[in-house]
């Protein structure tokens, strides 16, 4: 499995495990989901390959989907925060531990409250 899927899933896999007041951690959410639930957003890499060394530099947006406010959006985006920021599962992918880069929460068109948490991960291989 490539390194992009691998993170997406593991990421899934510990949010499910660390954050209760989610209704679900979705790699791609439908209108039908209960809220607060988290979708996995736009990701990107840049190479960080050195001479002897293949690396990237990987970027996932987790998005954050609250109805009941910022204050709901603040707590849930802190609690994802805190799961993920200095966490990586080794099984799952060679990587250093992930850093939190971003976090924001802001009104959405829709009427929900949308919250961002930016992690970037430097993969190896």
């Amino acid at each position: 499995m490539r390194a992009g899927r691998a993170i997406r899933q593991a990421v899934i896999a510990r949010l499910e495990a660390e954050v209760p007041a989610l209704t679900g951690v979705y790699d791609r959410a439908t209108e039908s989901e209960v809220y607060p639930y988290v979708s996995l957003g736009p990701s990107f890499w840049n190479d960080e390959s050195v001479e002897c060394i293949e690396a990237r530099s990987y970027t996932l947006q987790i998005d954050v989907w609250c109805t009941d406010g910022k204050g709901e959006a603040e707590d849930v985006v802190d609690d994802v925060s805190t799961a993920l920021n200095g966490w990586m599962d080794q099984d799952a992918v060679t990587a250093h531990p992930a850093r939190v880069t971003l976090v924001r929460v802001m009104d959405d068109p829709s009427g929900c409250v949308h919250g961002v948490v930016q992690v970037e991960i430097e993969v190896e291989g």
